[in-house]
């Protein structure tokens, strides 16, 4: 195999970039965040998973604002620098204020995983601090036990395809295999393993290595990093295949070894990985947190699909545009009405009677029909070709939907602290 080397790693140049400019466009950024620390960042394959922290207060209509605002940027950015098109994959996921990333009642064991890398000083300082102090919780155990169980079992091919990597595609089998699926599970092992959060990949690789028997496999990974993958007897089976399966037994093998760190199921010394996943999805999660987890990403969703319609010729977004579409009915309609129904009237219930039950209460009609129009469309099936209108046709009708998450979402707060305070 003929391997393009490794390119310079420029994330610092980017961040740096790419958060000058959201500020010029959004003057109420206050700190920029990124998943994961930044040794994790592996130059020519990893995209940059941004987060952002704005000032108190944020009304819908200023996320909004935001939306397109940072649309604008990251479409012009990609413009301008081809070369940091995958860095560019999406807008920014998870967008908080200071009052919310610091509100016990909206924590989130991801936070634990995030570097900051500018801002105000004072901001980050409390947030850290608040971050700090927390002790380890049910959340944070069962957020680490749910990632185990989305990764653990047979690397699928074709789940994570290849998209805007350029010169560096050929090495992304296995930078999906390590860092994308093995790295995630064995980064929440270790943290259940000793009670506290890693929020490095590459140092939690490291950490279990030394702390679970039989990880051997780990050292090829790391050595495969120090090589920018350059191992090509690993891209062709069978070694990759037997490379998958040493990937899945080693997971297995870590699971087994936190039988005297897991308090909310049991851990078998003969689970499979079925029996892993069945375990994890027995567990009980609170209604008011699975409401917050579903709606994370929802406040810059209208300039993420807008960016991804644009037609930039060294920009692939088709896939990205359907991966998006194929979960944002459940994200931003079916789980949090749901989830909202059971915090606030303790039953089970379809989405659209939740609705009904807040008709004339939270929303009113338009809001209602806003939100089952926004239903009704992503039920349209994604024809190849299709993808860019298909994600202008929902941005333009994100900003009632919105409005409805934001108000459902303070409703839902007040409702929580009201159980909180209540004898």
């Amino acid at each position: 195999m003929n391997f393009t080397p490794a390119p310079a790693n420029d994330f610092r140049e980017f961040i740096d970039q790419y958060f000058r400019r959201c500020r010029e466009s959004c003057s109420r950024i206050v700190a920029i965040a990124g998943k994961w620390t930044f040794e994790d960042l592996i130059p020519g394959l990893s995209d940059f998973d941004t987060r952002f922290i704005l000032q108190d207060p944020m009304a819908p209509e200023d996320w909004m604002a935001m939306s397109l605002a940072i649309g604008r940027v990251h479409t012009g950015m990609a413009r301008e620098f081809p070369q940091w098109a995958r860095n560019l994959e999406h807008l920014p996921g998870l967008n908080l204020t200071v009052a919310e990333i610091t509100n016990p009642l909206l924590y989130f064991p991801e936070f634990q995983q995030w570097t900051f890398y500018g801002g105000d000083a004072s901001a980050i300082t409390q947030i850290r601090s608040v971050l700090a102090k927390r002790q380890w919780s049910h959340r944070d155990e069962l957020y680490h036990l749910r990632k185990i169980a989305t990764f653990i079992g047979p690397y699928q091919r074709g789940i994570d395809p290849p998209v805007n990597l350029g010169a560096w595609e050929g090495k992304y089998p296995l930078h999906s295999r390590f860092m994308h699926y093995f790295a995630p599970p064995v980064q929440s092992a270790v943290s259940l393993a000793s009670g506290g959060h890693f929020s490095g990949k590459l140092l939690a690789l490291r950490t279990a290595r030394d702390l679970f028997q039989d990880s051997e496999v780990i050292d090829v990974l790391l050595d495969a990093l120090k090589r920018h993958y350059e191992l090509p007897e690993l891209y062709s089976d069978p070694p990759q295949a037997q490379l998958e399966k040493r990937l899945e037994e080693t997971l297995l093998i870590i699971w087994r070894q936190l039988r005297d760190h897991v308090t909310l199921t049991q851990v078998g010394p003969d689970d499979s990985s079925t029996d892993v996943r069945k375990k994890v999805a027995a567990i009980r999660q609170h209604p008011a947190d699975a409401f917050f987890e579903s709606i994370k990403f929802c406040r810059l969703m209208r300039g993420r699909l807008l960016f991804y319609a644009e037609d930039i010729p060294w920009f692939d977004s088709a896939w990205l545009i359907r991966n998006e579409l194929g979960r944002m009915r459940a994200n931003f309609f079916d789980k949090p009405l749901t989830a909202y129904g059971v915090a606030r009237f303790n039953e089970t219930l379809p989405a659209t009677a939740v609705l009904d039950r807040l008709t004339g209460e939270l929303f009113n009609n338009a809001e209602v029909e806003a939100m089952h129009r926004f239903a009704r469309v992503l039920e349209t099936p994604v024809t190849p070709g299709d993808e860019r209108r298909l994600a202008r046709q929902i941005a333009d009708i994100f900003d009632p939907v919105l409005r409805v998450l934001e108000m459902l979402n303070v409703s839902m707060m007040t409702h929580c602290q009201k159980q909180e305070t209540s004898p």
